[in-house]
């Protein structure tokens, strides 16, 4: 007993490790964590005059979504005068403000405040998932502790923590009611929020209907819940304007168009890295794992497939997502830094079922092949740590 203890306080320590260093290596004198929500050179500008006080630092020409989220903490009602022009994309952001109204009820209103808590939100959501998982399973077996580095080291997970983004929390809010024994009205309130923070979070809901389908007139406030509170909000978001209709389109394709031309282009790119001699380990890593992780999501998606079950809460929380999986296109697969985010909840959903289904060599093989592609960010933090040290 005493060696399973120590062996998880290990596992916990050597898990948190990677998220610990990503704090330290983004903190700034001065600046404090505001490096983390990647604001951008080019949107300097257009920044709301609050955030040009401050003078974030800009990490590239474009920076990432999260300084748009950002912003939309400094005013979550959406009012500002400067909203409609700092935000690419309204609609499309503003449908997500949940981390905004987060960000922006814990900095009490200071902007300043505001951005720093929205920088380390994510931290947050990592632990309360940890401690998620933890309460609801055996952390001092094996294979949870696989089931669990399998969630909280994906690329998805530490993308989402690196640069600020909203996809570990909504992944937190949507399966915070399928993991924990609540009322109805808790559990569609808890998923409505998931929504507001992230749209997609729509395709876990059969997952929360089917838990509290009885009686019918329960299923239908549930449904009722989960579905008018984000409506209502969209309708009130569509003062930001929308997203131009040839954008949306690209965003899907027929199934597995786009992913079959990602295989062709991540091994093309590989295979011009090696025979360039000597390639750096980094670049070498993230064109090897630009292959490995869609080879991975393509098992996972699988296995719903293959061990359907219409009757298994975690089947029905991750269905909807390897249905996504199949049609996503050509912008998404670009880099790891979006489709690995994207289908979080599907590696989320995947390993949640292999932990409870699968036994042994087949519980491993599965959780090999579906999950060996999943580390390439994991696997950045190590070398840069490395770098570090050597």
């Amino acid at each position: 007993m005493h060696n399973r203890r120590w062996s998880t306080v290990a596992f916990l320590i050597l898990l948190a490790s990677p998220v610990l260093f990503l704090a330290w290596s983004s903190y700034e004198a001065g600046n404090g964590f505001l490096s983390m929500i990647y604001f951008g050179e080019r949107f300097e500008p257009q920044q709301l005059p609050e955030v040009q006080s401050i003078a974030p630092p800009a990490t590239s020409a474009l920076g990432y979504d999260g300084q748009f989220y950002a912003q939309m903490a400094i005013d979550p009602s959406l009012q500002h005068p400067g909203m409609r022009r700092s935000i690419d994309a309204g609609f499309w952001r503003s449908k997500r403000i949940g981390l905004s109204v987060i960000a922006y009820t814990l900095g009490l209103g200071q902007p300043r405040w505001i951005l720093q808590v929205y920088a380390l939100l994510n931290f947050a959501f990592w632990l309360g998932l940890l401690a998620l998982l933890v309460r609801r399973f055996d952390l001092h077996r094996l294979r949870t502790k696989l089931m669990v580095a399998a969630i909280l080291l994906s690329s998805g997970a530490l993308i989402s923590i690196d640069r600020a983004l909203i996809d570990l929390p909504a992944l937190f809010f949507s399966l915070l009611p399928v993991l924990l024994s609540m009322s109805w009205a808790g559990a569609a309130l808890l998923f409505a929020f998931a929504i507001l923070t992230k749209e997609t979070a729509a395709l876990s809901a059969p997952a929360v209907l089917w838990m509290y389908q009885a009686p019918y007139a329960r299923l239908l406030r549930t449904a009722l819940i989960i579905g008018l509170i984000p409506i209502c909000w969209y309708i009130y978001a569509i003062q930001l304007g929308g997203l131009p209709q040839s954008q949306i389109a690209t965003k899907l394709l027929l199934p597995f168009e786009a992913l079959l031309a990602k295989f062709g282009a991540a091994a093309l790119h590989l295979q011009v890295i090696i025979s360039a001699g000597q390639p750096r380990l980094d670049a070498f890593s993230q064109a090897l794992f630009e292959l490995l992780a869609p080879v991975s999501f393509l098992v996972q998606a699988a296995y719903f497939f293959v061990r359907y079950s219409l009757r298994d809460k975690y089947w029905l929380f991750g269905i909807g997502f390897a249905l996504l999986f199949c049609l996503l296109g050509a912008p998404i697969w670009f880099e790891q830094a979006g489709y690995t985010r994207i289908l979080l909840p599907l590696t989320a959903a995947f390993n949640l079922l292999i932990h409870q289904r699968e036994q042994h060599r087949a519980y491993l093989l599965w959780w090999i092949t579906g999950n060996l592609g999943m580390f390439g960010m994991l696997i950045y933090i190590i070398i840069q740590i490395g770098v570090l040290i050597f």
